[in-house]
């Protein structure tokens, strides 16, 4: 790559932050509906990404079933909540991911019928998180959703910072070469800075931030992992862009999907010991 097509896309990969960030932020600040939108437009797009990259590798999911399950799961979450309906619309997701694909016969069929699951399991499902847990925070829910995002992206800088600068051995080297043990601590001590946000949220102690957001760090970096397995494994590199100067959405917001559900895991642990 010349100079000049670097310096192009590192100022396409500024410029977009300084737009993306706001507008995450924004409409995770403002709540209701339009954090729904946000939470949507990730679990929608993540899901096209992913079924379009396996589809690039040969394979033949039912596509937009996949897309629409997914949306229609975290569209259920937002309406209703996780309660008993909510168990039925994934038993009929899976019946009917297991169904659309038989229209591609049998060759292959089971890694296309389980692919479809998939995907609303991990977009639909894990994508809708955020959801589930701003019910469960209640007027915390801005400032922690945000300081959850803050922690992931710090998570990011650091670990890259860190490795580049100190990091020698491998943490993954099959999986992700570029990432190192050390980039992976260091990427823990960055997540912890949102706990510097202790005043902000007064039923919170400071070790129990520092619980929420060491696991934030630690299960944003094993989502990282885990989008570069999945995409090694389909053979592919990445999906089309999306943000520019960032590639695709999974590339930015891979981290998300296992970030948001271990929080809410843990908060939800933390209230039944506390209650």
């Amino acid at each position: 790559m010349s100079d000049a097509s670097g310096g192009s896309n590192l100022t396409h990969r500024v410029l977009s932050a300084c737009v993306f960030v706001p507008l995450v932020l924004g409409l995770t600040y403002v709540g209701g509906w339009a954090r729904f939108a946000l939470v949507a437009g990730i679990v929608g797009r993540g899901s096209w990404e992913l079924l379009y990259l396996a589809r690039q590798a040969g394979h033949k999911p039912a596509s937009i079933a996949g897309v629409l399950l997914s949306l229609a799961t975290c569209c259920y979450l937002q309406l209703r909540g996780a309660d008993e309906g909510f168990a039925l619309l994934l038993a009929l997701s899976i019946l009917v991911s297991l169904s659309l694909s038989l229209r591609q016969g049998v060759q292959g069929y089971l890694f296309n019928a389980l692919l479809t699951v998939g995907v609303v399991g991990y977009m639909g499902l894990l994508g809708s998180t955020p959801l589930l847990l701003a019910e469960h925070l209640g007027e915390l829910a801005p400032i922690l959703l945000i300081a959850i995002f803050g922690s992931i992206w710090l998570t990011d800088a650091a670990a890259y910072a860190g490795g580049r600068i100190w990091g020698d051995r491998r943490l993954a080297p099959t999986i992700s070469p570029g990432k190192t043990v050390v980039g992976f601590a260091c990427g823990l001590v960055g997540g912890l800075i949102p706990v510097l946000l202790y005043r902000l949220v007064p039923t919170w102690s400071p070790v129990e931030l520092a619980g929420l957001f060491l696991l934030v760090s630690a299960s944003s970096q094993l989502g990282d992992l885990v989008e570069s397995a999945i995409k090694r494994d389909l053979g592919v590199k990445d999906a089309p862009a999306f943000i520019p100067g960032h590639g695709g959405l999974l590339d930015r917001f891979d981290s998300y999907f296992f970030a948001f559900p271990v929080a809410f895991a843990y908060t939800v642990i933390l209230k039944s010991f506390g209650s």
